[in-house]
């Protein structure tokens, strides 16, 4: 059983992380601050915990949360405790050139030169110079892009165990 300071904790996380969905774009990055990786280790070790009850509490309503919730607090803990960056957003959403440039680690030059290939589709905004991506697209390209790196690390591995100079 979590003790009172243990379910306040896991609680101002899930506060924080509740907040942030509401007021969130399509695309929001999250970095934790130096001071935040203390509360976010206990948490983690809190949360990891086999079936963990977590619970919310906003003023007087208190919310036990479903274990999707937790989950996505355990991995976004997980992650930002190792001192990563997280971005998250829905699976229907849709970015701008820029923000798809930033998830793919591009310009966003190089973003237009995909769209014009028609690679990414894009939907012009109505009356408008705006272009929107699908957030799924891009990343569909981007685990494209991954898969050939490292099928390519792969081929290299393998032609150096053998011998082969390449």
């Amino acid at each position: 059983m979590q003790s009172d300071l243990e379910n306040r904790k896991v609680a101002g996380i899930a506060r924080s992380a509740y907040a942030w969905l509401m007021v969130s774009n399509a695309m929001s990055e999250i970095q934790a601050t130096a001071s935040e990786l203390e509360g976010i280790a206990e948490v983690t070790r809190l949360v990891e915990r086999e079936n963990p009850l977590v619970r919310l509490t906003v003023g007087d309503h208190e919310v036990e949360l479903p274990p999707s919730l937790v989950a996505l607090i355990t991995a976004g803990a997980g992650a930002l405790g190792q001192g990563s960056a997280l971005t998250l957003m829905s699976e229907e959403a849709e970015v701008s050139p820029s923000e798809a440039a930033k998830l793919l680690g591009v310009s966003r030059q190089y973003v237009d030169r995909l769209v014009a290939k028609g690679v990414l589709p894009v939907r012009r905004m109505p009356h408008s110079q705006y272009r929107k991506i699908p957030a799924r697209s891009v990343l569909a390209h981007l685990a494209v892009k991954q898969s050939k790196r490292e099928g390519l690390a792969s081929i290299l591995d393998a032609a150096e165990q053998a011998g082969l100079q390449y």
